[in-house]
This record gives C-alpha cells, structure tokens and sequence, in this order.
C-alpha cells in the first residue's frame, strides 16, 4: 500500500494530462463496443430477414468505429507514455540527488555497482512498464468494462457467466503473480551484484592483469552469470505457466457460453445475433487478463525496481535542511576533543584530537600510515560527523552551519586526483565555472602549466581521458593544484599532494604549492617531512592522538617520534648536520 501511495504521489502533478487520457481511452473504449453489437446487427438481417439494403451501411459502421477506436487509443497511449517519462525521470533525479546529500558512510558500505544498477537498470524496468504496459493495459480494462456492460445489456447471463470464469481465474493467477513477485525481487538483487563485478573488475582491469588474475574473475562471473541464468529460467518458465492458465480460461469462455447460447436461442429468448455480438465481446473482456498473463514478468520486476528506487528516497540526509550559511571566512579553525570510528568498525581513528589554527596559519601533519590524518580533513570537511567532540570555523560549530557553504570557500588538492573524461579547460573550471579566461591562464601559469599547455595540439580543449590517464602524475596534480587555484579559497588543504610523485616533479609542485599559502590558512599532510618543516606548527598524529606539537626545530629538539622518523628519511650528512 506505501508503494501504491509513493507512486501516486509521483503522478499527482500530472494528473490533467492523466484525466485526458483516461477521457480519450473511454472514447475509444465506446467505439470498441460498437462493431460487435453491429455484427450481431448483420448477422440477424441476413439470417433473418435476408434484408441487405442496410448492410453497406453497418460495415462503415464498423470500419468507422475501429478508426477512431485507433485515433484515440493513439492519443491516450502517446499521453500516458510522455507522462511516464516525466515521472521516471522525476524519479531517477530525486534519488541522484538524495545521493549527493546522503552522508559519505552510505558510500563506504554500498558497492557502487549497486547505486549504478538502481539508477539505470531499475530505472529502465520501470520506464518498460510505463511505456508499453499500463497505457495499453488501460485500454483494455476501460475496453472490458465497456464490453461487460454491453453483455448485460444484450444478454445479462452471459455476463454472470464471464464474471465467474474471470473469479476462478484470479485465484490462481494471484499466486503465481505473488511468487513471481519474490523471485523478481531476487533476480533483481543478483543482478545488482553481477553489475557491480562487472565494473569493479574492469576498472581494476590493471591490477588483474598485474597479478595475472584473469581467470579467477572470469570464473566468478560465470559463477554469477549461471546462477542468475537459472534463477531467471525457473521465474520466466512460473510467469508463462500464468500465461498459459489465461489462454486456457479465454479459449475455454467460448464453448461455454455457446452451449449457453444455445439453450437460450432455442428457447426463443435471444437471437443467433445476439449471441454472435456476446462472443465477439469475449476478446475484449479477457484481453486485461491475458495482457497482465503476457506481462507478468515485467510486472512482477518493476515493482521489485520501484522498491529499490523508492528505498534511495528515505536515506538520511547528511545535514538538516535550512542551516545558516557561513560566508567570507577568514579561516579559524578550532578542533577539539574528536573522537571517531568508521561505520561497522568498534576501534576510533581519533581519539580525543584537539587542535587551534588561527586564520592564515600554516599547519602540517604527520604520522605513520593509519594514524588519522586524511581522517581528520575528511571532518574537517563535514564529510563524516565525529562521534565526540566538535569543529568550529570563526567560532561557528560545523554541525550547525551549512557545509556546502564551507566546502565552497576549502581548496583541497589530494594524492589521488579525480579527473572527468573531457577537456582539459573543464577540468580546470570544474572548480569556479564562472572563472574568465585571464583567471585560467593565471591559475595554470601559477601551477606551472602553462608551457605545457601551449605544447598540446588541442591547447585547454583537450581530452585528458578517463581518469586523466592521457596524463602524466605530475601533470595530474598539477591540474588539479590549478583547478584549486581558481576557486581562489581562503582555506587550503594537501592531503600528500606530492607524495606519489618523483623528486624533480615533487620540486616543481611544491614551489607551486608553496607560492599559494601566504595568507591562506593552510593544512599540510605529509608522509615526506620535508615538506612541512617551514610550517608554523607541525602535528604528529600517531594511533589516533596529537603525540608531538610543535615547530620543525621543536620537534627535532624533543628526540622523540618526529625526530625518528626525520632521521629515518634523510641521509647521514643530514643525520649529523641535526645531530
């Protein structure tokens, strides 16, 4: 019934159109009545009367009827179809969109593959049913209605003796439809999972050629593939058996209702005629039946779909709706007390972090692999609410400001640069589509790109390809330090921006990173110390918790961790020079 009422919702605002088109198929479910009435006509003349004079005149009649008939089911099918993708497509944006405000720990527990197939293959089973499966499915059952009451008012028995059979019918057509239902929830699901292997697969096509792990892919899937095969089989052979009950029902009607006929036309109480238009009116009465027989499977795994869809509507939003604004920010940053675990983990990544950054301060931080530090930006950046403790930006909690309003005025530029399969020039306005031309020269000179860019046959119109593969990683991150740019934020962020690159490129990045932090409030992560030994304060994370806080003399001037781990990445002249 939630499903019934969510659906009706989505067709609500449409509902002049959909009143047209239930006004244009009850015009041509009347039309449909007409033709066998007047063959019911022809037959009783000739046999009869052997009168003729009217015949020419019942045949247009008939040939009439059926054109319009086909005029207005045409309308109301090209209507109700236009209304359909309407709402699939209000549909399919509702639950993009309910994506992008859902919180990121959705992200860490759903295979992507699955919120793929929901928003296209789902999307597409119930786009099938809207477009061929109701608009006719709605002639038809104004056509039946029309027809039953044509039988009434020709021969009332007849149409007691339809109503039985179509009763005895439902029964077990109703079983098999809510078995169907089942399966095609589950076909659905396995489905899914194929899709998501299919993508995780080819998009780690790298690492499978690098272990050589072809053939243990290949297995899984046509491991995956049999059993959703077979499982389909068992589903499509349940939804013809209820196609076939209905031919069996509708073939049956017939006899039945001749042999009641019969005894009627022999007792005197109706003509030959009269029976003939009841039988042509049997068609049109079990046509919604075997319609609903011929397309149960469809039936049956759109509304699976629908569910699907309609689970994506009630995700949490990450944030309330309505949430002040923050705008021109100066950077004052205040971190306290953080603690916090991923979801479906019992171990906290932070463990009490407390930090102060005053605006236009240069922090790093450091630490072994797993100490907390990307986890730390990514609340910073609202991506993920921390269990205890809080973030203020100019004094204003992060929970109860707007973050997208935050993350507008943020720069970050990270070790694994995401780059869209387009030009290089709406890569770089990704960021500030506004941006004038003299703002993206400026921005990839200040990168150290724009020698670069000139060199290129396209210029900024070239294609960087998926990922950005077509280029270099120093190239990558040199895009996307310029994309940063341009947003022009008062806050920046490098998550190991340098870290995956080579000592001559590192260089070169780093004197273009180093050229932006004046007067920016700015966060260093770092694996090489090097990078952050200039900043104001360097931070040590280790297992969750600040271990050391401090300058790079400081730090040094401790012997402790950070003092290691510097000894540890530089050579022996270094170790005797800070010695």
């Amino acid at each position: 019934m939630k499903l019934f009422k969510e659906t009706i919702n989505h067709f609500k605002p449409y509902w002049k159109g959909l009143l047209f088109a239930l006004i244009c198929s009850g015009i041509a479910g009347v039309f449909t009545i007409i033709p066998p009435v007047l063959t019911g006509k022809i037959v009783d003349l000739i046999l009869d009367k052997g009168n003729i004079n009217r015949l020419s005149l019942y045949i247009i009649g008939i040939m009439v009827c059926f054109l319009f008939k086909v005029i207005f089911e045409s309308i109301q099918e090209f209507t109700q179809v236009k209304i359909g993708l309407d709402v699939i497509s209000d549909m399919q944006l509702r639950a993009f969109k309910k994506l992008h405000k859902t919180p990121m720990s959705f992200f860490t527990t759903t295979p992507r593959g699955d919120m793929l197939y929901r928003l296209t293959h789902d999307v597409e089973s119930i786009q099938n049913l809207n477009n061929t499966v109701i608009p006719r499915f709605l002639q038809q059952i104004i056509g039946a209605i029309a027809a039953f009451v044509a039988v009434i008012s020709l021969y009332w028995p007849a149409a007691v003796l339809m109503l039985i059979v179509f009763i005895i019918y439902l029964i077990p057509s109703f079983m098999i439809s809510k078995k169907v239902r089942k399966m095609g929830a589950i076909q659905r699901e396995m489905s899914a999972d194929m899709y998501h292997h299919l993508q995780e697969s080819i998009e780690s096509v790298r690492l499978v050629r690098t272990f050589q792990t072809q053939h243990h892919e290949m297995r899984k899937q046509e491991t995956k593939l049999a059993n959703w095969k077979s499982f389909s089989i068992r589903a499509a052979l349940i939804g013809k058996f209820n196609w076939r009950l209905g031919n069996v029902f509708n073939n049956g009607a017939p006899g039945v209702l001749m042999l009641l006929g019969g005894f009627a036309i022999w007792r005197g109480d109706i003509s030959i005629g009269t029976i003939i238009a009841c039988l042509g009116f049997i068609p049109t009465m079990f046509l919604p039946i075997r319609s609903l027989a011929e397309n149960a499977l469809t039936i049956q795994q759109a509304i699976p779909a629908l569910q699907r869809i309609y689970e994506y509507f009630e995700l949490p939003s990450e944030q309330e709706e309505n949430l002040p604004l923050i705008e021109n920010i100066r950077g004052d940053i205040e971190i306290s007390n953080l603690y916090f675990r991923y979801p479906d983990t019992n171990e906290d990544v932070l463990k009490g972090v407390s930090l102060n950054i005053k605006a236009g301060q240069h922090i790093g931080i450091v630490g072994t692999s797993g100490g907390g530090k990307s986890t730390l930006i990514q609340l910073l950046l609202g991506l993920y609410p921390p269990r205890e403790g809080f973030i203020t930006i100019d004094g204003q909690n992060l929970k109860e400001i707007e973050c997208n309003s935050f993350r507008r005025q943020v720069g970050v530029v990270s070790q694994e640069t995401f780059l869209l399969n387009s030009t290089l020039r709406k890569n770089l306005l990704y960021a500030n589509p506004n941006a004038s031309e003299k703002e993206l020269v400026d921005a990839v000179e200040a990168a150290g790109l724009l020698e670069w860019v000139h060199s290129l046959p396209g210029k900024f119109e070239t294609i960087v390809g998926e990922r950005g593969l077509k280029l270099s990683g120093g190239q990558r991150q040199r895009v996307a330090l310029a994309r940063t740019i341009l947003r022009h934020p008062p806050i920046m962020i490098f998550d190991e921006a340098t870290s995956s690159l080579d000592g001559e490129t590192e260089e070169k990045v780093q004197s273009s990173l180093e050229a932006l932090i004046p007067g920016r409030t700015t966060i260093t992560i770092a694996h090489r110390l090097v990078t952050v030994k200039d900043a104001d304060k360097i931070v040590l994370l280790d297992q969750g918790v600040i271990a050391e806080e401090g300058t790079h003399e400081e730090l040094l001037s401790l012997k402790g961790q950070y003092y290691q781990l510097y000894m540890a990445q530089y050579s022996e002249l270094e170790k005797e020079r800070v010695g």
